[in-house]
C-alpha cells in the first residue's frame, strides 16, 4: 500500500473507539487493513457523514475517494492508527470517541491539476487517451505515473 511496508493489523489487545468524519465533498470509502495486509471495505461515507468504529490500537485504517481512487488523509497521513481508549476524554472528563476527520491530502498545484485531468478521462480509455493529449511529454509521463500509482493504491 503506497510503500507502507508490512502495514497490517496486529494483535487485538487495546481497544479504541473512534468516530470517522468525512470532511470532504466526495464520497469516501473506509478500509480496515486486516491481518494479511488486505484492505477490507468497511463503509462508504457521503460528504459530511460519519461512522462510529470500535477497533484496536494496532489496526490500521485507510481512506480513498470513491470515484477517483485518490487516497484521503487523516491528520495529514494516508493511514490512521488508532489511539488507546484511555486517552480519549472530552472536556468534562468523560470517556469519548476520538473524532477523526478525513480530509484531502495537501497537494501541489501540479498534482491537483493532474488529478483533475485524470478524473476527466474514462478509466477504460486512460492509457491511450493520455498519450493523445496535446500537452508536454513530461506532463503525459506524470499522468501515466499517477495512473499506475492509482491502480496500485488500496
Amino acid at each position: 500500500m503506497d510503500g507502507e511496508i508490512n502495514l497490517k493489523s496486529q494483535h487485538s489487545e487495546i481497544r479504541s473507539f473512534v468516530l470517522f468524519i468525512n470532511t470532504t465533498q466526495r464520497e469516501v470509502d473506509v478500509f480496515w487493513v486486516n491481518y494479511s495486509a488486505r484492505l477490507i471495505h468497511y463503509t462508504t461515507l457521503k460528504p459530511g457523514a460519519q461512522c462510529m468504529v470500535n477497533t484496536y490500537v494496532t489496526h490500521p485504517w485507510a481512506f480513498k475517494d470513491r470515484v477517483s481512487g485518490e487516497r484521503m488523509h487523516v491528520r495529514h497521513q494516508p493511514v490512521y492508527l488508532p489511539e488507546p481508549w484511555y486517552r480519549n476524554f472530552d472536556s468534562t472528563g468523560r470517556l469519548a470517541r476520538k473524532e477523526i476527520k478525513i480530509h484531502f491530502p495537501v497537494r501541489t498545484l501540479t498534482e491537483s491539476c493532474l488529478w483533475r485531468i485524470l478524473a476527466l478521462v474514462p478509466e477504460q480509455e486512460e492509457e491511450n487517451a493520455l498519450r493523445e493529449l496535446d500537452i508536454p511529454r513530461v506532463l503525459i509521463h506524470d499522468l501515466e505515473m499517477l495512473r499506475k500509482n492509482k491502480a496500485r493504491r488500496i
